[in-house]
């Protein structure tokens, strides 16, 4: 059976480690530690050595493994380069062997590829895959389409860098006009390194985030073309709330426990349900 971690990004506004026990609790063995702005809020010191060997503490409490760190940052800022370096060093604290982030815009190409050159030899001293993932909302991004990640894979050329790509993120980055089964994950599989899982429907003009499953993404055409090698996450941001052209807002109080309990469930079983599935 193929590894499946479950995002803690799902338990937006409870308390992280309460958040690992409920992955825990839900049958899950792998769980993926999530700092995304606007996804959820944390300081950049959850990076420092004090706080990621809390983190490993509480996953190895909890009889979970590590798989990937989801720790976004704009790979175009000033100091890009160290916020990488804490994530990496965090990531080898936890003992996952992918580190996962966007880039930032097309424009600042030249600024980003100097910043994977800085922090690539971080990545070969700790053994972390640094993974780029396309973005979920915007425009313009570097990695725009899994051709867009792959040919950037390419041209850098370092067994360190690879592509963490994100299904939901196709959809509705494109507003709906392009969906993974179209080809785009075909093109984009020699360089995955990590899959997130993600599911939306368009609905009164607004994307909402579903469980894996409820939304528009065919994940059963989808899935023959995914290597049962291949490492996935489930990423479950349902508090957000998205117009269409708009950035995701953050509904104003955590989602109630039952219903995060119950939309993860219901995906640990579709996904499973996937693999179970005769091919």
């Amino acid at each position: 059976m193929r590894p499946v971690a479950v995002s803690t990004a799902l338990f937006d506004g409870y308390d992280l480690q309460a958040a690992i026990g409920e992955i825990a609790a839900a049958g899950a063995t792998f769980v993926e530690p999530a700092f995304i702005r606007g996804y959820i809020d944390f300081a950049e010191d959850a990076f420092l050595p004090p706080q990621s060997s809390r983190l490993a503490g509480w996953i190895g409490q909890a009889g979970l493994r590590v798989m990937a760190v989801s720790a976004h940052c704009d790979l175009a800022a000033h100091d890009a380069v160290d916020m990488l370096r804490r994530r990496i060093a965090m990531a080898a604290e936890l003992g996952a062997p992918v580190l996962i982030t966007n880039t930032g815009a097309a424009a600042e190409r030249v600024r980003i590829c100097a910043v994977l050159d800085g922090a690539l030899a971080a990545c070969a001293d700790s053994g972390v895959t640094l993974a780029l993932e396309n973005p979920g909302h915007g425009e313009g991004d570097l990695i725009g389409t899994g051709a867009d990640g792959a040919a950037l894979v390419a041209a850098l050329d370092s067994p360190w860098l690879r592509l963490n790509y994100d299904v939901g993120n196709v959809l509705t980055y494109s507003e709906g006009r392009l969906a993974p089964d179209e080809g785009d994950l075909r093109q984009a599989l020699p360089a995955i390194a990590h899959l997130h899982l993600k599911d939306a429907l368009p609905a009164d003009g607004h994307w909402r985030y579903t469980a894996i499953g409820d939304g528009a993404i065919d994940y059963a055409a989808l899935w023959p073309d995914i290597p049962a090698t291949l490492p996935v996450a489930i990423e479950l941001p349902l508090r957000l709330r998205r117009a269409v052209g708009a950035a995701p807002q953050r509904e104003p109080t955590p989602l109630p426990l039952p219903e995060l309990r119950e939309a993860l469930a219901r995906s640990l079983r579709f996904v499973r349900g996937l693999d179970a599935a005769p091919a």
